[in-house]
């Protein structure tokens, strides 16, 4: 087999591009691999072109917030009410401080067990006094 350009010349290799043989004076090896010299700029022409492409960019939120509503807490509850409410409880009306601040489960049960025996409306309203007792979101009352 002879060279495709030199064709007195034996072939000493194929183009890895166009697979024709070429004789070592027409081939040429880039990165152990040989091309001829007339289709080494279409390789590196081809190369460019692959390497500027815009990678693609593929985004995962994998948002952590624990916040309910979104980190939305709605308005803030009235220290005040709250206290006039939780003495309502010594009346026989107990657990409606903790439906007001959003805590409606305990709310009920405090309804039904007269304020669990009128201690946990005791502590509530120490709670209360104290600045400790907060809404259903964990904020202190205002």
């Amino acid at each position: 087999m002879n060279c495709t350009n030199h064709p007195d010349v034996d072939a000493q290799g194929m183009c890895a591009y166009c697979g024709n043989p070429f004789c070592k004076e027409c081939l040429v090896e880039v990165k152990g691999r040989m091309y001829c010299k007339e289709d080494l700029e279409k390789v590196f022409d081809q190369a460019s072109q692959s390497s500027n492409t815009q990678p693609t960019i593929n985004i995962t939120n994998q948002n952590a917030n624990t916040n309910i509503n979104g980190g939305f807490y709605g308005p803030r509850k009235c220290k005040i009410v709250a206290l006039i409410l939780c003495l309502l409880g010594f009346l026989g009306i107990a657990g409606i401080h903790r439906m007001y601040v959003g805590k409606v489960g305990s709310g009920v049960l405090y309804f039904f067990t007269c304020g669990i025996c009128s201690v946990g409306t005791i502590i509530d309203l120490i709670s209360i006094l104290s600045g400790g007792f907060r809404d259903s979101y964990g904020q202190p009352l205002q």
